[in-house]
């Protein structure tokens, strides 16, 4: 299967942790894990690799990304596309997550947010029926 026209990658310190949180919130399909690496396909098209720490020790900012409090998302918002944006809100307080915006209508689309694992921010939305996006 080729790769998707959009992938990002994200570092965390616990791999299994960030999937599992876009495996059951976000409904990402993992495809590859491996002591370090894993890749996600999403709903939809596009991928999330995640890298941990000890993947790559010469990464130039490896050194900032294990300073005590970094949060790694800080600056970036991270959207998704899903299909039950209110269940999917549900599912991450439910797994301890933060809901930094509870589900609303948002322009024709119904979207929340929350502040996933490493302090990555998440927009999980969904287009309202009948409304144009």
């Amino acid at each position: 299967m080729p790769s998707p026209a959009l992938g990002v990658a994200l570092w965390t310190e616990d791999i299994g942790t960030f999937a599992a949180f876009l495996a059951e919130v976000a409904g990402a399909i993992p495809r590859v894990r491996h002591p370090g690496f894993a890749a996600l396909e999403l709903e939809g098209g596009g991928e999330i690799l995640l890298h941990g720490d000890e993947s790559h020790p010469g990464h130039p900012w490896h050194g900032a990304l294990a300073g005590e409090g970094v949060a790694r998302g800080i600056g970036a918002e991270v959207r998704l596309r899903v299909d039950g944006v209110d269940a999917r809100h549900d599912r991450a307080l439910a797994l301890g997550y933060v809901s930094i915006q509870r589900p609303h209508g948002d322009e024709g689309a119904r979207a929340c947010q929350i502040m996933g694992p490493d302090g990555y921010f998440f927009t999980l939305w969904e287009p309202q029926i009948g409304r144009a996006f």
